[in-house]
């Protein structure tokens, strides 16, 4: 698959947990079995305005040829970040913090983190 679909996939992924975060993050979380109170909704809207911009990053740059060095900048921290995320939203899943619900982020950080460390690590022309 092309980097600028995998891009555009990336973009929406992030915006679609970004926008819920951001403006609703009580109801949002609801819909995984977390009731955040004040503090928790007012740190749910920060990371939905960081998952935002992260969703912006990657549409702005799909046309960007994969070749890029600021693409492997953006992959490799993306990578990362979704790599030390992976453990804390399995854990959360697995001991009952979050429903069965918590399933989709647990699987969207690991397609996120397996397809941008693919082209960040495991391409060596990034061409595609």
């Amino acid at each position: 698959m092309k980097i600028s679909t995998l891009s555009t996939i990336w973009a929406i992924a992030y915006f679609g947990f970004g926008i819920g975060l951001l403006l609703i993050p009580v109801q949002f979380m609801a819909t995984y079995g977390i009731s955040p109170d004040i503090n928790g909704a007012l740190m749910s809207r920060i990371l939905g305005a960081a998952l935002i911009a992260f969703a912006l990053t990657f549409w702005l740059n799909r046309h960007i040829p994969a070749s890029d060095k600021a693409w492997h900048n953006l992959l490799f921290t993306s990578t990362i970040y979704n790599v030390l995320d992976i453990p804390i939203v399995l854990l959360a899943t697995l001991n009952g913090v979050m429903n069965a619900m918590g399933w989709i982020p647990v699987g969207l950080h690991v397609f996120l983190a397996v397809t941008m460390g693919y082209f960040a690590f495991l391409n060596p022309n990034r061409e595609k």
